[in-house]
């Protein structure tokens, strides 16, 4: 008997042929299988130790956790209440804002006026330069005037230093003249006239006569000097021989700007007249002159250059 041919048994017959087909090569690949299952076994086995450890940390941390939570909850009320303290301070502080706010407008307006003002000041800048200009031009035609004036400031400051000096010799001066005055007084009538402050005492004639060759004719102490500096000389030198304690004396005539010292060397007896060497050391301009004279007290008590 001839079976009919039967599309279902065809197709149960490749499903089966197909199904082995899978499982023969599902067979040839379990050896790799094995081998990943080998690795991830080796590396469970690696990882399992470490678990406990884990497990420590993971309790750890939870008990910082709830340490952490117990101490915010214990801070939270006095957080609350600066909170609370803060907000009247926030509210001055908006207080304080929207006042700030309300004065904006006229801050503005300020500032426009400011503005304005800087404006013009430009546009007024080109006449300020100018004035500022002749401001330094001044300055420096004063600068250059002190700078001609400093050598002279500085003679006169050296003058001053030495009016400082002279002026306890001029005092001493005055009562060595107050006192030769007085013994003039009594020879000679003429006496001492006033003008002793001015800086020019009149001798008696007599002694001025006496004093005619102090000053040589040829010295430059004779041309440079006035005839105000040769009567300071004339009454500085008597009173010098009338003190026998004083060896050195000084005059200076502010009006000339000359000045000079005059030093009295010890006694010496000539021709039975008691005499000085005197030296005087004269000052003028810029130069400088030293004379040297004989002076002898005569019988009458007038002194004289020999």
């Amino acid at each position: 008997m001839i079976k009919q041919f039967s599309y279902s048994q065809a197709l149960l017959a490749l499903a089966i042929a197909f199904l082995a087909f899978s499982v023969l090569k599902f067979t040839l690949q379990i050896p790799d299988i094995l081998k990943v299952v080998d690795k991830t076994t080796q590396t469970v086995d690696a990882v399992n130790p470490n678990i406990s450890d884990i497990v420590e940390e993971i309790s750890l941390v939870r008990k910082e956790v709830t340490n952490v939570r117990e101490l915010i909850s214990a801070q939270t009320p006095a957080i609350l209440s600066q909170v609370d303290a803060s907000l009247p301070v926030i509210r001055e502080v908006i207080v304080e804002s929207e006042s700030y706010s309300k004065q904006l407008p006229a801050l503005l307006v300020q500032l426009d006026k400011i503005e304005q003002q800087v404006a013009l000041l430009q546009k007024n800048l080109p006449s300020i330069l100018q004035r500022v200009d002749a401001v330094v031009k001044t300055t420096d035609n004063t600068t250059a005037e002190v700078a001609r004036w400093r050598p002279h400031s500085s003679q006169y400051i050296e003058e001053i230093k030495q009016s400082k000096e002279y002026i306890p010799k001029y005092l001493t001066r005055i009562e060595n003249t107050v006192t030769e005055a007085k013994t003039i007084g009594k020879e000679a009538s003429s006496g001492l006239v006033s003008g002793f402050f001015k800086g020019v005492i009149s001798l008696p004639f007599e002694m001025v006569a006496g004093l005619a060759g102090m000053v040589d004719a040829d010295s430059l102490s004779a041309k440079n000097l006035t005839s105000q500096d040769i009567t300071m000389m004339q009454e500085t030198v008597i009173a010098l021989l009338g003190d026998p304690n004083q060896r050195k004396s000084i005059w200076q005539n502010v009006d000339s700007g000359n000045r000079g010292t005059i030093i009295k060397a010890e006694q010496v007896i000539r021709n039975s007249l008691v005499c000085h060497q005197i030296t005087f050391n004269n000052h003028f301009a810029n130069e400088k002159e030293t004379l040297k004279e004989l002076m002898c007290q005569d019988d009458k008590g007038l002194w004289k250059v020999m």
